[in-house]
């Protein structure tokens, strides 16, 4: 069965429904703070959990009170949740969501509010306080307007094969780029991105600056957060285990701290554990005298208290590479929104 006509059909209705919003035919709504959305153009593995981690961090520690929004996908629960008033997870992930208790758990003095719609997440974050609204995978939520809209591109693989799915991992048309109005290209390395697809931005959005970050891993981390050091850490096996969009980035991320798994077990992304998977990690470790498990920070919030195991996760940073991003940022905002915050220059 080809899957060709339908995928056109999706690409043209989803052309048709930007243009309605860039047209004026449909509107978006304005919230009370300026909003600064960041989001993917392909199916997860661009970073994006990280750079809405960093850039939280540093608009907080500017002086914003900034509040995450975000749908929370994966999770069970319905209406609005609170996940975080800036002190903690509140919930587990299965009512707030995996990315967002992720989040919750390593960002202080941030709100974190889950919501279908995220105007509506806005209203309780702003209840709280919040000054300034990040929406968490915001791109192609068009019924909000955004001051500053931020494209995350893997620079390995920038439009997901330029197909939608089944047979790639584009979400909208490459027309979609239009709308950025900063593109970040993330997990640069040589030859990446290609002059090919620098090309393919800068025909399709002139005018929009474009900015190279590295995502690396700083190291490993108990389930309390302390580090995980020494040349005894490497000789422990260990069984990794994750469910995310791009598998292979956890993989790279294992190598570039000299770890290597006994075995490593891949589920889809946003998995959620049922018993038998619990039950298939433990028989691997038992298989192969591990006597610990590595995982991710997305998947560890579903893992914790669940496993007779410790579990352990590998921490990413984000490096943006030009030294400009902040000073393009605060010229987005609107007058006074940064004060303080985010000065040119720095």
């Amino acid at each position: 069965m080809s899957f060709a006509p339908l995928s056109s059909v999706y690409g043209h209705l989803l052309e048709a429904r930007a243009l309605r919003y860039a047209t004026g035919r449909s509107s978006s709504h304005r919230l009370a703070h300026p909003v600064i959305s960041v989001g993917n153009l392909t199916l997860g593995g661009t970073g994006k959990s990280p750079f809405v981690e960093f850039l939280a961090r540093r608009l907080r520690f500017e002086g914003s009170r900034p509040a995450i929004l975000s749908r929370g996908y994966g999770r069970r629960s319905h209406g609005t949740v609170v996940v975080s008033t800036g002190e903690g997870p509140r919930v587990d992930a299965r009512e707030g969501g995996d990315e967002p208790v992720e989040l919750a758990h390593r960002l202080t003095g941030v709100i974190i509010v889950v919501a279908r719609r995220r105007r509506v997440a806005a209203r309780a974050a702003e209840q709280l306080g919040a000054d300034l609204f990040l929406l968490d995978d915001g791109y192609q939520h068009l019924s909000l307007w955004r001051d500053v809209d931020l494209l995350l591109l893997d620079a390995r693989d920038p439009f997901g094969g330029g197909r939608f799915p089944p047979r790639g991992r584009l979400r909208e048309p490459l027309s979609a780029l239009s709308r950025a109005h900063a593109f970040i290209f993330t997990r640069v390395q040589p030859g990446a991105p290609s002059p090919e697809a620098l090309r393919t931005v800068e025909h399709w959005n002139p005018a929009a600056p474009i900015f190279t970050a590295r995502i690396r891993p700083t190291g490993v981390f108990d389930e309390r957060g302390s580090s995980l050091e020494g040349p005894g850490l490497a000789a422990r096996r260990f069984v990794a285990v994750c469910g995310v969009a791009q598998p292979e980035t956890f993989a790279t991320a294992l190598g570039e701290l000299d770890l290597f798994a006994e075995a490593r077990i891949v589920f889809g992304d946003h998995h959620r554990y049922r018993q038998r998977d619990l039950v298939r990690i433990a028989r691997e470790a038992d298989r192969t005298a591990s006597s610990w498990i590595l995982t991710t920070e997305k998947d560890a919030v579903k893992l914790r208290g669940r496993l007779s195991l410790p579990i352990a996760t590998v921490r990413l940073a984000v490096e943006l590479i030009e030294p400009g991003f902040f000073p393009f940022l605060s010229s987005r905002l609107p007058s006074g929104a940064a004060q303080g915050a985010l000065p040119a220059g720095r």
